[in-house]
């Protein structure tokens, strides 16, 4: 395979001094070869892919070593092989808890080491207070630019993409609107298509939505200034983690026990200022659309949650079919804690004027988003090799006929991080036969939920829910400490 996009992009991003490998460069193929590639040589490109990535890994990632030494893995021969090797997605969060209660960023650093093929034990996070700093020291040593989930917990996952990674995981999303074959679609940015960018959240920090929108602003927008969020806010690691953390002790009875450090007060109070803006933000947000970009071609993006809230909040201010019809929306991740109204399509549609809008399943763990397309399946493209587990026992379901289990996948797209990850969500997957929109590959029901927790053990919820929950707890706890 040969990129043939690479070139592009290279200018605009990476220059001369860091780029993608041969594997990685197959995201700048177009999506008609992509999706056109017959089994039998999808299948062995990325048997070849897989074998070269773990080649070179298995000596540099300290985890993925202690994996196939603890699965007696030394060669991948078929794909089967690749399964044993998989990360459960807590292996993203596997750090002590004590680590960050003590604030103990050096042996943080440390375990991050064991994760990523990047040597780390030269970064020095002396004097570090919170997480927020220390996802801000590491950037400033090194080429991480990391990502960050939640949890019910407090204990966040921790995703050590580089920065051209991060560029990767951008691209990827972006390239979902090309569209394939006759289907309309969209080349967005760069050199091609610059529209007017919105995304109804908040607008800095580490978290994927918030990096989404920093991306759009330097490379979709016409200007950056041209990126409109819902709030100038931060997303802080500090609070996200905070919060779950109180909701455990809440749910424990011991919230009385709970200690705030002076990171943590940091961070709250900068909270509850922004928390306080927030109403004359959301207004001068929404008089700012209605003047410079009424009747406009825009392209939105959100999760479904955020943007039924944002819509919601315009109707109610009389504000009805914003935007050009023919401008680019797009949602994905359901509701994100937000429990969605039955007409949640048509509360968007008649605030925005947007008439069509696509949807996509994609995560922070992989690279790529799939669009649902025409016949109401999502696809994966050929750098994403998927599978479905046993939700009890963890074997391998066959990759024939239709499947429904755990899904599981390895992201040719990373470099330098091992890609193979078990996720909690349950998916039903078609393995054989082309879809009618004409892709090639397998096809993944629009059905996608979460397995519980009682079954994978997963904790993961949205920061937005779990600080909203919150609140009260949170400011008592200030208010007397």
């Amino acid at each position: 395979m040969t990129a043939s996009r690479f070139e592009e992009f290279k200018k605009h991003l990476w220059g001369n001094t860091q780029q993608p490998d041969e594997i990685a460069q197959t995201l700048f193929l177009s999506n008609d070869v992509l999706f056109g590639m017959e089994r039998k040589a999808r299948e062995e490109w990325q048997l070849h892919a897989a074998q070269t990535r773990f080649d070179r890994l298995v000596n540099e990632v300290k985890a993925l070593a202690a994996q196939a030494e603890a699965m007696r893995v030394t060669t991948i021969k078929n794909l089967e092989d690749i399964v044993p090797l998989l990360f459960q997605h807590t292996q993203y969060k596997s750090y002590p808890m004590s680590l960050l209660e003590k604030g103990r960023f050096d042996m943080l650093t440390k375990w991050l080491d064991g994760l990523t093929s990047l040597d780390l034990s030269g970064v020095d996070v002396g004097g570090c207070e919170g997480i927020d700093r220390w996802l801000e020291m590491l950037e400033e040593q090194t080429s991480l630019r990391m990502l960050h989930t939640s949890g019910t917990t407090g204990k966040l996952s921790f995703y050590p993409r580089t920065d051209m990674e991060r560029d990767m995981w951008m691209l990827a999303l972006i390239k979902s609107y090309e569209g394939f074959g006759d289907e309309p679609g969209v080349k967005l940015g760069f050199d091609h298509l610059r529209l007017p960018c919105i995304y109804p959240s908040v607008r800095h920090g580490r978290y994927t939505a918030q990096r989404m929108v920093k991306f759009f602003a330097d490379h979709v927008a016409p200007h950056p200034d041209q990126c409109y969020t819902l709030s100038n806010g931060t997303l802080s690691a500090d609070l996200v983690s905070l919060s779950g953390r109180v909701r455990v002790a809440q749910a424990k009875g011991e919230l009385d026990k709970f200690q705030l450090d002076d990171a943590m007060k940091v961070a709250f109070r900068r909270y509850l200022d922004e928390l306080e803006r927030q109403p004359q933000e959301v207004n001068d947000f929404m008089e700012r659309m209605m003047r410079e970009l009424s009747g406009q071609r825009v392209f939105m993006a959100s999760t479904t949650g955020y943007l039924v809230k944002a819509a919601q909040e315009g109707l109610k201010r009389g504000i009805r079919q914003v935007f050009a019809e023919d401008s680019v929306g797009s949602v994905g991740g359901g509701g994100k804690g937000v429990s969605l109204p039955d007409n949640w399509f048509d509360i968007v549609q008649e605030f925005t004027g947007i008439k069509e809008w696509s949807n996509g399943f994609g995560m922070t763990e992989l690279t790529g988003s799939m669009r649902l397309c025409s016949a109401g399946y999502f696809h994966a493209q050929p750098f994403t090799i998927c599978y479905l587990l046993d939700p009890e026992s963890g074997e391998m379901l066959p990759r024939e006929g239709v499947q429904t289990g755990r899904f599981a996948f390895l992201d040719l797209l990373v470099q330098t991080f091992w890609g193979g990850v078990v996720t909690g969500d349950k998916l039903t997957i078609d393995w054989e036969g082309d879809c009618s929109c004409g892709r090639k590959g397998p096809r993944i029901h629009n059905n996608v939920t979460r397995y519980s927790d009682q079954v994978t053990g997963d904790d993961k919820v949205t920061c937005s829910a779990t600080v909203d929950n919150t609140d009260a707890a949170l400011q008592a706890l200030l208010a007397v400490q």
